[in-house]
């Protein structure tokens, strides 16, 4: 009887254990699903409950893997973590943290314990990370970006090669593709090649709603719709204006930070030179318009059709991520496929394009 007592206490120690990190776990899995809805709070209150979020779910990773180092869970952990850490990064421009993220998902593909399809994982979300990396280091180093690019290519490249059956080589050729938008010809060829390897509908689809957004480029744009303000907004009737068109969702927390930023820039533009105008794919409509009202944003026009990713605007012009940013020219012609990084400095270039109306 002693010695089966002895030999139960660890087995009782082991499964109590093994329901602590199950509950861990459990955590993990509700700080997936997102801080919520924001509050009516100022606009950098929104931001900071956002990126707190996301140091919450950054924290409890962490402890996950400090507590549970031999959990099967670990690398996923490790992956989600690098992932989170890199959201961080890029909200608040910490090149250290983004490093660190690239840092730890290498560490996971060299992990010979993890099987191949997590070291995919891991090799995947690192290019994605890097891919990150090299646009915000363009917009701070000049003649950065343009040989950074080429290494992300080649490195979807060979992804295909390392991992053949693995179906997200194509989605990695269309991400490498997003650092061309400025090379137009080059963009279209590397999504092409992705377009040879796309097996999924999903990754086809995306190949082509990013085609769809390349063939808006430089032509005269046709957006209207209907505002949460009770009006009409059309891009015909905004012709001498430079025309800032975003698409967002209330439940992203990285498009509403991005909104608020631009809130603050767009403070000193021009009102009646700039318009500002946006797309919201939140499902419910109060969502959207009590984000805006927490962002002090009230004259924006904006879109809600509820419809999520199947809105009608999103839909014609090949929206598949968020935030995205078209800019227009004067004339309404579309300038930028996604102005996210250099908003502010591509209005600026228009309007000296633009001359004033008398």
């Amino acid at each position: 009887m002693k010695l089966s007592a002895l030999v139960l206490v660890p087995l009782l120690a082991a499964s109590a254990l093994a329901q602590t990190a199950d509950e861990a776990w459990s955590n993990i899995e509700l700080l997936r699903k997102g801080p919520g809805m924001p509050t009516a709070d100022a606009p950098e209150q929104v931001v900071a409950k956002a990126r707190a979020h996301l140091t919450k779910q950054e924290k409890a990773l962490e402890a996950f893997l400090a507590k549970y180092p031999a959990d099967p869970r670990r690398h996923e952990a490790a992956i989600e973590l690098a992932g989170v850490t890199a959201t961080l990064a890029a909200s608040l421009s910490d090149r250290n943290r983004m490093d660190k993220a690239i840092r730890d998902l290498a560490a996971v593909e060299r992990d010979k314990d993890a099987p191949s399809k997590t070291r995919a994982d891991a090799a995947f979300q690192r290019i994605t990370t890097t891919m990150q990396t090299v646009v915000a280091a363009g917009q701070s180093r000049a003649g950065e970006l343009s040989g950074a690019r080429n290494l992300i290519h080649d490195a979807a490249g060979n992804f295909a090669t390392r991992y053949p059956e693995d179906k997200r080589a194509a989605r990695l050729l269309a991400e490498a593709a997003t650092l061309f938008d400025d090379l137009p010809d080059r963009k279209r060829k590397i999504l092409e090649q992705a377009s040879l390897l796309a097996r999924d509908e999903g990754t086809k689809q995306r190949i082509a709603d990013d085609l769809t957004r390349l063939g808006l480029l430089g032509k005269t744009g046709d957006v209207s719709f209907d505002t949460v303000q009770g009006e009409n907004f059309s891009l015909a009737q905004q012709r001498g204006k430079v025309v800032v068109l975003v698409f967002w969702a209330g439940w992203s927390p990285p498009s509403v930070a991005w909104l608020s930023g631009l809130a603050d820039e767009a403070r000193g533009w021009p009102e009646n030179r700039v318009t500002i105008a946006t797309v919201s794919l939140d499902e419910k409509r109060e969502n959207c318009t009590d984000t805006l009202r927490a962002l002090g944003i009230n004259n924006w026009p904006t879109a809600c059709s509820g419809k999520v990713w199947e809105d009608p605007v999103a839909r014609s012009l090949g929206i598949n991520a968020m935030p995205t940013v078209f800019v227009y020219d004067a004339e309404g012609k579309l300038r930028s496929l996604n102005a996210r990084e250099n908003c502010g400095a591509l209005v600026r270039k228009l309007l000296l394009e633009t001359v004033p109306r008398r």
